[in-house]
C-alpha cells in the first residue's frame, strides 16, 4: 500500500469524524458563540480533508489534481482564522480590543486568499515528486498566508490557551488541557504538509494526527463538559458493540458446529438466534457498564429518570422512601461511590445528615452551615461543584469546603422549595472518574426540585402526624376534664335550682301576705289614711310588687332549666288580652304624661291556643318597658295577623337601644347600657323569661332601634298553628 493511498484514506476519514462532530456541536447549541465557532472551524477542516483525498485519489490527471488542490486550499486557508474565533471565544476574550483587530484582519486576509486560490499567485503548479503522482508549489501568496495566518494566528492562539491554562483552575483548566493537547497536535501534524511545497524532504506523515484534534476536543466534551455537549452517538455506540459481539459469538458456534457437529447444522441457525435474543440485554448491560467505568460519562435519558423518580415520589409521604428513591436513581444513572442527604436545621444553622451511603463521615451526623456558600449558591438554588468553588478567592480558606473535600463530596444540589431550602444533595465521585457534565447538573438541578417538594410534603405530614397524636392526647385528656367539670356544674346546677325554686316558694307566700294586707290598707279596711300614710303604703305596695314579680322570674327560670315548666294551653283571644294589659298599665303611663295606646288590627285575630298567663305576662313586661324607658312622647301597642303568624309589637319613643346591646338582650342578667340610670330597679331577667316562654310556644321575639334617643321597637310572633 502506497503512502499516497494511506494519506488519502486517512483524509476521508478525518474529514467524516469532523463533519460528524462538527454537526453535532452545532445541534447542541447552536445560538452560543463558541458553538457557531468550533462548528465552523470543524467543516473548515472537513472541507479540507474531503478535498485532500480527492486530490491523493488522482494519479494520473494534472488538471483534475490541481483543480482538487485549490479546492482544498479554500479550507485550509480558514482553519487558522476560525481557529482562533473559537479559542477566544472559548477562553471569553473576543471582546478585547486587539483580539478583534486581529480578527477583523484575519478575516480580510483569508477573503484576499479565497480570491487568489485559483491563481498562480496561491498555488503555482503541481509536480511529480517521491511517492506522490501530484505535490503543489507554492506562490507567493500562499507563503504570506502560511507565515502571517497558519503560523501566526496558531502560534498566537496557543500562547493564549497557555497562558489562561496558567490562571485557570478545576472544570476550565481540565478543558483548556485537552483543547490545547489537541491543537499541537492536529496543527503539528499539518504543518509536515508543508515541507514538500518549498522542495523540503520531509513526507507529511504527522498529517495522520490531524483526526486526533476532534477526537481530543470529543474526550474533554464527555469528560469535562466542554462546549456543553455530550456525544450523542456514545448510547448507540454501545448497541453496535454489543450488537458485534453477539455477531461475531454466533459466527463462531455456527462454524465450530458445522465442522465438528454437522448433523446438527439444520437446526442451528434457529437455536443461534434464540440464544442470541436471550442473551442479548445481559451483553448490553455488561458493555454499558464498562463504558460508564472506563470511558464515557454516564450513559442515560435524562427524560426517564426524570420521569420514573417523579413516579416514585409520587407513591409516598415517607421521608426514608423518599431518600431511598433519590439515591437509587443518582446511583443507578451517574453510577456514584457516595451519595447523602442532609437537611436544614434552620433554628441552629447547621445540616443534619438524614441518609449516608458511602461517605465516611464518622460519629459526626450534623455539619455547620456557611453563610457565604448559602448566599451565593444555596439560596439561588445554584448546584456546588466543590474543586471549582474552592478556586475562588472568596473560598480560598474556606472551612466548610475544606471538610467537603476531606470527605469527597465533589457535588451538592440545593434542596430549596420556592424561597425555603429543605437541605442538600451531596454526591461523590464517579466510578468512572469524569466529571459532572452539564447534563448532569442539570438533571440533578431537576431531582433536587422534585425531591424538595417531596420532601417538604413528607415533613410536613409527618409532623401533622405528630400533631394529631398530640392533639387526640390533649383532646381525649380536655374531654376528661369536661366530663368531669360536667358533672360537678350539673350538680351545682340542680343545686341551685333546688335552691331557687325554694327560696322562691318560700319569699312568694310571705310576699303575697304582705300585698293582701297592704290592700286592705289602703282601700280603708282598717280606718282612714292620712295622705302622708297613703302614699307611703304605696311606695311599699309597689316595692312589694317588683319583689313578687322578681319572685316570679326566679320561679320561671328555675322551672324552665330544670325542665318542669308547666302549661296551661286553651283557646285566647289576644286582642282582649293585649286591651286588659293596656288597661292595667295606663295607669303608670298617666304618671309620666305618656300616651299609651292600642291599635288594633283591620279584622280580628284568630283565637290561639296557648298559655294565657304565660304570654299575658310577656305582654305585660314589654308594654311596662316601653312606659318605664320612656321620659316623653308614647307608647304604641299594635297586633297584627299575616296568613301563617301573629304578631304583637311595643313601639316606644324612649332611650332607644345601642347596636351593640342588642345581641345581649334577651340574655340572662343583661341590661342595656344607660338603663339602670333611667330605672334602677332592673335585674335583666324579664327579656329573658319573655323569650323561654315565646320559644315555648315556637314562636320568635327581637328588638329594632335606630339606635340611642330614638326610640325603641319589641315584637314577638306566634304561629297560628
Amino acid at each position: 500500500m502506497s503512502l499516497q493511498y494511506f494519506l488519502s484514506v486517512d483524509s476521508l476519514i478525518t474529514a467524516i469524524v469532523a463533519f460528524v462532530f462538527g454537526l453535532i456541536v452545532i445541534s447542541k447549541n447552536w445560538r452560543n458563540k463558541i458553538n457557531q465557532t468550533g462548528f465552523l472551524l470543524t467543516v473548515a477542516t472537513a472541507f479540507w480533508s474531503f478535498f485532500y483525498w480527492l486530490w491523493l485519489s488522482v494519479y494520473d490527471d494534472k488538471e483534475a489534481a490541481i483543480f482538487w488542490l485549490r479546492m482544498l486550499s479554500i479550507g485550509s486557508t480558514f482553519i487558522p482564522v476560525f481557529y482562533f474565533h473559537w479559542i477566544i471565544s472559548l477562553l471569553g476574550i473576543e471582546k478585547n480590543i486587539k483580539n478583534k483587530i486581529i480578527l477583523f484582519f484575519s478575516y480580510l486576509f483569508a477573503l484576499v486568499c479565497l480570491i487568489f486560490s485559483f491563481s498562480p499567485l496561491f498555488i503555482k503548479d503541481v509536480r511529480p515528486i517521491v511517492n506522490f503522482s501530484f505535490w503543489p508549489e507554492a506562490g507567493s501568496l500562499y507563503t504570506v498566508y502560511l507565515f502571517l495566518i497558519y503560523f501566526g494566528l496558531v502560534i498566537y492562539s496557543i500562547f493564549l490557551l497557555l497562558n489562561h491554562y496558567k490562571n485557570s483552575f478545576g472544570l476550565m483548566r481540565e478543558q483548556i488541557k485537552y483543547v490545547l493537547l489537541g491543537s499541537i497536535l492536529g496543527f503539528g501534524g499539518g504543518v509536515t504538509n508543508f515541507f514538500l511545497w518549498y522542495d523540503i524532504k520531509i513526507l507529511p506523515l504527522g498529517n495522520v494526527l490531524v483526526i486526533l484534534y476532534p477526537i481530543l476536543f470529543s474526550y474533554s466534551i464527555i469528560r469535562h463538559r466542554l462546549m456543553d455537549i455530550k456525544l450523542v452517538m456514545r448510547r448507540y455506540s454501545v448497541y453496535l458493540v454489543s450488537l458485534s459481539f453477539i455477531l461475531i459469538l454466533a459466527t463462531a458456534v455456527k462454524y465450530f458446529v458445522e465442522i465438528y457437529y454437522p448433523d446438527y447444522s439444520n437446526w442451528l441457525d434457529l437455536f443461534i438466534l434464540l440464544i442470541s435474543i436471550s442473551i442479548y440485554p445481559s451483553i448490553r448491560n455488561y458493555f454499558y457498564r464498562l463504558a460508564n467505568k472506563y470511558f464515557f460519562s454516564s450513559l442515560y435519558d435524562s427524560g426517564e429518570v426524570i420521569a420514573s423518580l417523579s413516579d416514585k415520589l409520587r407513591s409516598t409521604l415517607e421521608a426514608e422512601k423518599i431518600y431511598e428513591y433519590v439515591f437509587n436513581t443518582l446511583a443507578g444513572t451517574f453510577h456514584i461511590k457516595a451519595f447523602g442527604i442532609m437537611i436544614l436545621d434552620e433554628k441552629n444553622n447547621f445540616y443534619v445528615i438524614r441518609y449516608n451511603q458511602g461517605f465516611k463521615v464518622g460519629a459526626q451526623n450534623y455539619f455547620p452551615g456557611d453563610e457565604s456558600l448559602h448566599k451565593m449558591f444555596v439560596e439561588q438554588n445554584k448546584i456546588i461543584v466543590t474543586e471549582e468553588v474552592r478556586r475562588l478567592n472568596l473560598f480560598e480558606k474556606n472551612q466548610t469546603i475544606d471538610l467537603l473535600l476531606k470527605l469527597k463530596v465533589e457535588i451538592l444540589a440545593p434542596l430549596n422549595v420556592k424561597d425555603k431550602t429543605i437541605g442538600l444533595i451531596a454526591l461523590g465521585a464517579k466510578e468512572s472518574g469524569d466529571m459532572y457534565n452539564e447534563e448532569d447538573l442539570q438533571v440533578l438541578e431537576v431531582v433536587g426540585a422534585q425531591a424538595a417538594i417531596a420532601l417538604e410534603n413528607a415533613l410536613l405530614y409527618k409532623e401533622t402526624k405528630n400533631f394529631s397524636i398530640k392533639m387526640e392526647k390533649e383532646v381525649e385528656k380536655a374531654t376528661r376534664d369536661l366530663r368531669k367539670a360536667n358533672i360537678q356544674l350539673k350538680k351545682l346546677d340542680a343545686a341551685k335550682s333546688e335552691f331557687i325554686s325554694i327560696a322562691s316558694h318560700q319569699l312568694r307566700t310571705p310576699l303575697t301576705v304582705i300585698k293582701g294586707y297592704i290592700s286592705m290598707m289602703l282601700e280603708g279596711n282598717f280606718g282612714v289614711l292620712t295622705k302622708p300614710e297613703t302614699e307611703s303604703l304605696e311606695k311599699v305596695f309597689l316595692s312589694n310588687e317588683r319583689l313578687i314579680q322578681l319572685v316570679e322570674n326566679l320561679l320561671n327560670i328555675s322551672r324552665i332549666e330544670s325542665g318542669r315548666l308547666q302549661f296551661d294551653y286553651k283557646q285566647v283571644d289576644l286582642n282582649k288580652m293585649a286591651e286588659s294589659v293596656i288597661e292595667e298599665l295606663s295607669g303608670n303611663a298617666k304618671k309620666k304624661n305618656l300616651i299609651l295606646q292600642f291599635k288594633p288590627p283591620a279584622k280580628p285575630v284568630a283565637e290561639l291556643k296557648l298559655d294565657e298567663e304565660k304570654i299575658r305576662q310577656v305582654m305585660m313586661n314589654l308594654i311596662d318597658n316601653g312606659i318605664k324607658y320612656t321620659k316623653q312622647g308614647s307608647v304604641t301597642v299594635k297586633l297584627e295577623q299575616t296568613d301563617k303568624k301573629v304578631q304583637f309589637s311595643v313601639a316606644d319613643s324612649g332611650m332607644g337601644i345601642r347596636p351593640e346591646d342588642m345581641a345581649n338582650l334577651f340574655k340572662k342578667f343583661s341590661r342595656g347600657t344607660g338603663t339602670s340610670l333611667i330605672h334602677t330597679e332592673g335585674t335583666g331577667l324579664g327579656l329573658y323569661v319573655a323569650r323561654m316562654m315565646i320559644e315555648a310556644h315556637h314562636g320568635k321575639i327581637w328588638a329594632e332601634s335606630n339606635g340611642e334617643g330614638k326610640g325603641s321597637k319589641f315584637c314577638f310572633e306566634l304561629p297560628l298553628k
